[in-house]
């Protein structure tokens, strides 16, 4: 039972993870595009439905969204 009360919250952290992953991915491309980026900005009951379909304007921003955080912190571990 104590496994399951430790995946629920961890459960919850992923998703909104995953959720900000999305949206900074989609501002991201927006901004690179001057605007015009198909990816829309969805809330977050448009995002899961997104989401439950698999395909490329869900993993597309998702994956942008990573590689601008890693960089993020690859740029700041070389400015220290």
């Amino acid at each position: 039972m104590s496994i399951f009360l430790e995946f629920v919250p961890n459960l919850f952290v992923a998703l909104a993870f995953d959720f900000i992953l999305y949206i900074t991915g989609a501002c991201v491309l927006r901004v690179v595009s001057f605007g015009l980026s198909k990816y829309q900005l969805p809330s977050y009951s448009e995002y899961k439905k997104l989401k439950s379909k698999y395909n490329n304007g869900y993993l597309v921003p998702y994956v942008i969204g990573i590689l601008f955080y890693a960089l993020i912190m690859v740029s700041i571990a070389w400015l220290n």
